[in-house]
């Protein structure tokens, strides 16, 4: 299995918590079903707090910042996305992500000149990012959060049931003002789980074997891929990362979700016929590389990997030699099938 380590400013190794496990330090039974029960009884004793670092740091932006000074603190910091904050009501208001970079891009390529797109982005704030998307009739975005003390179980749920990568935990007092907390992770909580349930030893299985992720009629790209497909492929198909195939579907690379803010950084809304392999050449120096794993890897030993460095999703090959496609499985699919 391929892995490369990285330090992602949300994950830090040092300040990961660890709690003593209570479920023993074997497999105590052979069944799949069994494992994940125990592992969802852990997730049901611990709270969204309990995996809150003792010291950390939260960027939080106010509906009436300007996109751009937004997109240009997320890349600084390294984030994807980030919370928002409605000042005039004093509410929360969502997650910006990178998704509303997309929407942006597909916008102003097909919906207006260069020099317009240009003139508008710096007037650009984020409350008129949903008018946008309502434009290009994109999924209506859903304000969804947790308060600290809810479970990590019941936070998982929330994540898996819809579709979220991350999910904003926030606070009401007495007199009902909200507080934004933090933000918590699908991979933060499987992490907890690399670390903190043995019962994951059980878990002696295929990714595949236990149908996590997906295998049939991936999404994919070659090296002469014009870029504006690829991003379609985002908008139409609702995914984070499309694999770089060769001629003979070899994995060369993969251009994420989170490549398109380098785009919009730069204000690359017309030059999106190039070839995606010029585009991945943008890539800034902290790009955590391409994780793999064999099709004949288990589920513990990914969840092993997970407790180790940062992955936001596995590229699944026949071999590492021959490194051809055989499927992707995200975090989101491995929580999913864990607390189904």
């Amino acid at each position: 299995m391929e892995t490369n380590e990285s330090g992602d400013p949300w994950q830090n190794d040092d300040a990961f918590p660890f709690i003593e496990n209570e479920s023993g330090t074997g497999p105590t039974a052979p069944s799949i079903e069994a494992a994940k029960h125990s592992i969802c009884q852990q997730l049901k004793k611990h709270s969204c707090y309990d995996l809150l670092s003792v010291s950390s740091k939260l960027c939080v932006f106010d509906t009436s910042l300007l996109v751009k000074k937004a997109l240009a603190a997320l890349i600084q910091h390294g984030l994807q996305s980030a919370p928002l904050w409605d000042s005039t009501n004093e509410r929360f208001a969502g997650m910006l992500s990178v998704t509303d970079f997309i929407h942006l891009i597909y916008y102003y390529y097909h919906h207006s000149s260069y020099e317009e797109a240009l003139e508008e982005i710096e007037i650009l704030k984020i409350r008129s990012l949903e008018e946008i998307e309502r434009k290009i009739q994109a999924p209506h975005r859903k304000i969804d959060y947790i308060h600290p003390m809810k479970s990590l179980y019941e936070a998982a749920r929330i994540m898996s049931e819809n579709t979220l990568h991350r999910l904003p935990l926030v606070e009401r007092d007495s007199d009902n003002n909200e507080m934004i907390i933090s933000v918590l992770s699908q991979y933060k909580i499987l992490k907890f789980i690399g670390a903190n349930c043995n019962d994951k030893l059980r878990l002696q299985r295929t990714l595949q074997e236990l149908n996590i992720g997906n295998y049939k009629d991936i999404v994919t790209a070659r090296v002469d891929t014009p870029l504006i497909q690829v991003i379609e492929n985002f908008k139409t198909h609702r995914i984070s990362a499309i694999p770089i195939l060769d001629e003979n579907d070899r994995v060369l690379d993969v251009y994420e979700k989170y490549d398109v803010m380098l785009l919009a950084k730069e204000g690359a809304y017309y030059d999106l016929e190039v070839p995606v392999a010029v585009a991945l050449q943008r890539r800034t120096e902290s790009f955590e590389g391409i994780h793999t794993c064999a099709v004949t890897d288990t589920l513990y030993s990914i969840l092993e990997t997970i407790k180790r460095v940062v992955v936001h999703r596995f590229i699944v090959v026949d071999s590492p030699e021959s490194n051809k496609l055989v499927g992707v499985a995200a975090c989101s699919d491995i929580l999913s099938y864990l607390v189904s």
